[in-house]
């Protein structure tokens, strides 16, 4: 018996069980794309795959229509509440659900897009002998840099229509989304040795998430709420800072190890602790002694909380068009700061690419200013609104056929493999949709199963409609 037994609809929530038993982080293709090869050959459809992990599987289809793409990809951000005991890279996700909502105990559940990744399997092994020809591909690394679509080869598709299944608002079609790029910044602190005990202070409880989707939504950083509260702290030496686990998630949680007066951080403490409830009011701020025999020096304690709080972070700019669209950001994502260094991660995105390359270049100024290593990687450009799409039309006529609702057309701050595919296949018409998915990239991530049904029926009207 699976979790999902007796829930509709069956055959793609088994399959998205299957992924969910399977250890899939960015950077790990193997044992799901093992399985997406087994299940090719299990159903006897040829397939591809790739050096970078990408598995292409064909389905024949009704000859007289033209061969569709569906896609999406098969990586997911692992990130998980504080003192949850998992790997990754070995256990299968806790999934749960009350029959209506599918969640992972304490961790992200990976509906983005393990759900998209599910349906897609699903139409290949049904059997529906209308729907047109089907090239299903399914990529790897979406989620630190669209790696795996940068590196395939395109030209084993001949369909010039694509649908991805990667978006999480049942009542939406996207038609655009922003670009993006990754940023490391790098840096190797002074240190000595401390006789003083030190303090571990930890930031938890933060509502985290999605760096694109809810960067606008006002929710606050758990590494740069620490380092605020660092800096406010006279003669603060630094031991350590660890907070977040990936950039493209909003840090819900930050430890710091530190020497400083006692007197001094308890004020500072109770100032902070009140202004981060007013934003965050599940926020836990708790705090212990710590032994330690070095720290970084003084100097390099400012310098390094100096830098964190000169590099922007956040929304940038919204939209003069879109009302409440944002059009470009970025996110601090992952930090670490110890006696090995100083390194911080982020996820810039942007609707404009000039104003992506343009913040990407501030912060390589700001970074070198203080004397710090700079990289960027996994650019991936924005996807243009396209005014004349069939596709989308035979979109709109599914959701009002299957769901008796007209869907609304809209573009999305995060980042879409869309773009990537635009780019390598000439005249391409491509939408994305999918169901209701509710804080994606954190430890409360759920899958609306009701709406995974809904959705399913929309991509095989949508699928006939063509």
């Amino acid at each position: 018996m699976g979790v999902f037994d007796g829930l509709e609809p069956k055959d793609v929530l088994y399959y998205f069980e299957q992924i969910c038993a399977i250890p899939h982080p960015s950077g790990h293709p193997g044992r799901i794309g093992d399985y997406c090869e087994a299940f090719a050959k299990a159903h006897k459809l040829r397939y591809l795959r790739d050096k970078a992990g990408n598995v292409v599987i064909f389905k024949d289809g009704n000859s007289a229509k033209a061969p569709v793409i569906l896609q999406g990809h098969l990586d997911m951000v692992c990130v998980k509440d504080d003192g949850v005991q998992i790997d990754f890279l070995r256990d299968a996700l806790p999934v749960y659900t009350d029959g209506r909502l599918i969640r992972s105990r304490g961790t992200s559940l990976g509906a983005d897009d393990g759900i998209g990744a599910a349906m897609i399997l699903a139409v290949l092994a049904a059997d529906l002998p209308d729907l047109p020809p089907i090239e299903a591909v399914l990529t790897m690394d979406e989620e630190t840099g669209m790696f795996g679509a940068a590196a395939l080869d395109a030209s084993v598709l001949r369909g010039k229509r694509m649908i991805n299944l990667d978006t999480e608002y049942e009542d939406v079609i996207y038609v655009a989304c922003a670009g993006g790029a990754r940023v490391t910044i790098t840096q190797t602190p002074e240190t000595s040795a401390i006789d003083d005990a030190c303090l571990c202070v930890s930031l938890t409880g933060f509502a985290g998430g999605h760096s694109g989707t809810e960067i606008g939504t006002g929710r606050l950083n758990a590494v740069r709420e620490t380092v605020k509260l660092l800096r406010e702290i006279p003669d603060c030496r630094l031991v350590s800072l660890c907070g977040g686990e990936v950039d493209n998630a909003i840090p819900n949680a930050c430890t710091a190890v530190f020497c400083a007066d006692a007197d001094a951080w308890m004020r500072v403490r109770d100032k902070h602790k009140a202004q981060i409830l007013q934003s965050e009011p599940n926020a836990v701020m708790t705090f212990a002694e710590s032994p330690a025999e070095s720290a970084l020096t003084a100097k390099s304690t400012r310098e390094v909380l100096d830098l964190i709080c000169a590099l922007p972070n956040g929304v940038q700019k919204w939209s003069e068009e879109i009302e409440n669209f944002v059009e470009t950001s970025l996110n601090l994502g992952r930090c670490r700061v110890g006696a090995q260094g100083l390194e911080l991660h982020y996820s810039v995105r942007s609707s404009v690419d000039c104003a992506k390359e343009a913040l990407v270049e501030s912060m390589r100024k700001t970074a070198e200013a203080y004397g710090a290593s700079f990289e960027t990687s996994g650019a991936y450009p924005a996807w243009q609104y396209r005014k004349d799409s069939p596709l989308r039309d035979a979109a709109v006529r599914a959701y009002q056929t299957a769901l008796g609702k007209t869907p609304q057309a809209l573009a999305i701050h995060a980042g879409l493999e869309c773009g990537l595919f635009c780019g390598k296949i000439a005249d391409l018409d491509c939408i994305s949709i999918g169901p209701d998915i509710d804080k994606i990239h954190s430890p409360q991530e759920c899958l609306d199963t009701r709406s995974a049904a809904r959705m399913y029926k929309v991509l095989l009207e949508t699928l006939r409609n063509l």
